[in-house]
């Protein structure tokens, strides 16, 4: 078969095959049956490392030449005091009951959308669409907090040049045409 309009259909195979065959290594979730993989153990050596001593990144080095950074995502600290409720029963018939509670469910409505997206979830939990509120469709994106790889591509093919076997090389460098 030809190869129709100039698509290079052996480059395509050799990086879909090159993919296919690192996801087991660099997956966040695991190699196979989420069992640890190179990528889980690196993000594990650097939450232990920030647990002891605050490290929060690495930098990755092949051949003594930098390719990349593995950083740590990391909230920031809390300090100081908070008012915790008690009495569950008694806080909410102070928030229906009085004009501070309802002051305060304005300012959450208002100021805090994942708050009032909270309330909304529980307000609609038997079924019911409570006034004010309506359905309509949503698209979000998934969102993963962890740890942030970034490898230069070019990085790696110069500092393993000679070390690699040619296709490979040229995928990664982007040269093979």
């Amino acid at each position: 078969m030809s190869n129709p309009d100039g698509l290079d259909l052996q480059r395509l195979a050799l990086a879909e095959a090159v993919v296919k065959s690192c996801k087991d290594v660099t997956s966040t979730k695991g190699g196979p049956h989420g069992a640890p993989n190179l990528r889980t153990e690196a993000d594990d050596a650097l939450r232990s490392a920030f647990e002891a001593s605050g490290v929060d990144r690495m930098r990755i080095m092949v051949n003594g030449r930098e390719v990349g950074t593995l950083s740590a995502r990391v909230s920031k600290p809390v300090e100081g005091t908070e008012v915790m409720v008690g009495d569950v029963e008694a806080f909410v018939r102070w928030l229906r009951e009085s004009d501070g509670g309802l002051d305060a469910l304005r300012r959450v409505v208002y100021a805090d959308y994942g708050a009032c997206r909270k309330l909304v979830e529980a307000a609609t939990a038997d079924g019911e669409l409570p006034d004010g509120c309506r359905v309509v469709e949503r698209r979000e994106p998934a969102r993963w907090l962890g740890t942030a790889l970034k490898v230069s591509p070019q990085e790696v093919a110069t500092a393993l040049a000679g070390e690699l076997p040619q296709a490979i090389a040229g995928l990664i460098s982007g040269e093979v045409e």
